[in-house]
């Protein structure tokens, strides 16, 4: 019951947020400056309660006894959890905040998907802990390459407006162009070294495991080439300065290879297990 309560108050609470946001980038709010700010802030803390409600519904349908439960539904939940809690961290340090007009809505979206999804409880409890914290790793670097990625299409959307000379109000809402760019390579590199360190350790358990470093199944294949994609993406950057349109497909096509490595593998075997 407690956790059915938590899951309801969270999906409330990020719809709220949502309509909060939207508001703040409305023309209407130009014409009442405090208004937005009152909005932005009132969404911030709303979406906060959101995602505290959130986590607690995680704990129960996520974890038993510190073992973490790796069916899809499960998972899904877990994610979106710590990618909105890393997203309203990360707007305490970086003008991030209007990217929750697409946050708030793709947790609201994955906690439905988790509720109705038929998935049965996955523990593998014979890992321990270590390999519970490269779990934990691995869906950090997710989380911050799903909010570089939310970042880079709305810095995409950003660029066209200036190039048509329109000036939406969400444009307004914005950072400047240079800032957003700024900004969606300081998460794809914090990402990248997250990634970089799921896949080592990965190596490691599948050497202890299978008596190898890797096994070339779908995911580990898909999650190397969403990997060799964000490095080619960053020495880019570093060697020829990319930046713009050409960085955010890099971006694009990286997050989604990472997607299907896990969530669409999963998808597909739990369909088939569910026919």
């Amino acid at each position: 019951m407690l956790y059915t309560l938590s899951l309801f108050l969270a999906i409330f609470g990020y719809l709220l947020a949502t309509v909060l946001i939207t508001t703040t980038v409305s023309p209407k709010s130009e014409q009442h400056s405090a208004d937005p700010v009152r909005a932005f802030r009132f969404a911030f803390w709303v979406a906060a309660l959101a995602a505290a409600a959130h986590i607690l519904y995680v704990t129960g349908v996520s974890q038993f006894n510190g073992v973490i439960n790796f069916s899809l539904s499960s998972m899904t939940a877990l994610v979106s959890a710590m990618l909105v809690s890393i997203f309203l961290l990360g707007c305490l340090a970086m003008p991030i905040g209007r990217l929750g007009i697409l946050v708030f809505p793709l947790a609201f979206a994955s906690l439905i998907f988790s509720r109705f999804w038929p998935s049965e409880a996955d523990y593998l409890h014979q890992y321990g802990g270590a390999f519970t914290a490269h779990i934990l790793i691995a869906l950090l670097a997710y989380s911050l390459l799903a909010i570089a990625t939310i970042q880079a299409l709305l810095y995409v959307y950003q660029e066209r407006q200036i190039k048509n000379h329109t000036t939406p109000a969400m444009l307004a809402a914005l950072p400047p162009l240079q800032t957003m760019e700024i900004l969606l390579f300081r998460l794809v590199g914090a990402g990248f070294i997250l990634l970089t360190l799921t896949l080592l350790s990965g190596a490691v358990f599948s050497q202890q495991i299978f008596g190898k470093p890797f096994e070339f199944k779908h995911h580990t294949v898909l999650a190397i080439l969403g990997w060799l994609v964000f490095a080619v993406l960053l020495f880019k950057r570093h060697q020829h300065g990319l930046r713009g349109s050409r960085a955010v497909i890099w971006t694009v096509i990286g997050f989604l290879l990472i997607q299907l490595g896990y969530f669409g593998t999963k998808i597909v075997s739990e369909s088939l297990n569910n026919l």
